[in-house]
């Protein structure tokens, strides 16, 4: 009568002692990622890091996490105020991370400060070894603010933010293409209100690849863009859609860099509601002749994304870069300088 409880507590024992051996093993990886990090000149300090969820899962906990280090973009410190990295114990790959704003961003030679702020924020990654395969993130209610969160001054604020990052399944791993793809729903941006003279909400829908992508290190852009170049890199945008009050824009295309470090590709784009913005000009009698000359240079095509293209959208003519040469339809509009 004592077997089964022997049993148990003998599987209780055993299921105890692989959590906390598997625990002390995710501690030895976090450990050895912030060295990695530290040779990258991106050091990253939590003084109160905790790990729990016995029995099933593994919980890292921190507050007040704080990043300081170069990026492309320069030397950066930031910090965020709470941060949680959850995996279940039989699928540790699956890691899903929650954070707590506000993300404050701060230029290292003392430039300007970013304040990022949101109603939730929760995002997955998934590896397949040491290799990202998937990661996405979802925010709801984002914001982001230049300088303080009370004195700052407001840039966007948006209902919600999604972006999903994935290596093609439809290629070899080894060519390094990411699907991605980037929703922000009912955003009010006071620049681009200001510039289009209308406050309606903004919905902004982008859907490509980018193709041999690297992991993030400190190098500068130029190296970078360098290394982007030389491996035969390239950007495609499958569908770009903006939707603003009556104003809509869909365009695709495809960009990368040529020998001489100069961006190449082309776009075509379609765009309905242009009249007011054409009146806001000082154009408003002569938007039906514009817009019909739009047409004729844009070879009367279909509009970009014709499969899912809105009616009533013009096709404005084909944008291209060749050779460092910008082209609008058929004729040429000026040159391009190299990117570095």
């Amino acid at each position: 009568m004592f077997l089964p409880v022997s049993f148990l507590v003998v599987l209780l024992a055993g299921w105890s002692a692989f959590w906390f051996v598997a625990r002390a093993r995710v501690h030895d990886a976090i450990t050895i990622w912030l060295a990695q990090e530290a040779e990258q000149q991106r050091r990253w300090s939590c003084p109160d890091r905790t790990i729990s969820g016995f029995p099933f899962r593994f919980e890292v906990r921190c507050t007040d996490l704080r990043f300081v280090g170069t990026t492309p973009a320069g030397s950066v410190t930031g910090s965020v105020a709470h941060f949680l990295a959850v995996a279940q114990v039989y699928k540790p790959n699956h890691v899903i991370v929650e954070a707590g704003g506000p993300l404050i961003v701060d230029s290292g030679d003392g430039g300007e400060r970013l304040t990022f702020n949101w109603q939730s924020f929760d995002s997955s990654a998934i590896f397949a070894g040491n290799r990202l395969d998937r990661f996405s993130i979802v925010v709801a209610g984002p914001s982001v603010r230049a300088g303080g969160e009370a004195d700052g001054v407001e840039v966007l604020r948006a209902q919600s933010w999604q972006s999903h990052l994935r290596i093609d399944p439809e290629r070899p791993p080894e060519d390094h293409v990411y699907d991605i793809a980037v929703t922000l729903h009912e955003a009010r941006i006071p620049a681009l209100d200001a510039l289009l003279g209308t406050p309606d909400v903004a919905s902004i829908v982008f859907k490509g690849a980018i193709t041999e992508a690297a992991p993030f290190t400190a190098r500068t852009p130029a190296v970078e863009l360098e290394r982007w170049r030389t491996a035969g890199g390239r950007l495609d945008i499958d569908e770009l859609g903006v939707v603003k009050g009556e104003q809509r824009l869909q365009a695709l295309g495809s960009f990368s860099v040529d020998d001489q470090r100069r961006p190449q590709g082309h776009v075509e784009a379609s765009v309905a509601g242009l009249e007011p913005l054409l009146a806001r000009f000082g154009l408003g009698g002569r938007s039906s002749l514009i817009l019909g000359g739009l047409s004729i240079l844009g070879g009367n095509r279909a509009p970009a994304n014709a499969e899912t293209a809105d009616a009533g959208l013009t096709p404005l003519p084909r944008i291209e870069i060749r050779n460092g040469q910008v082209s609008v339809g058929p004729i040429g509009v000026g040159r391009v300088a190299p990117l570095y």
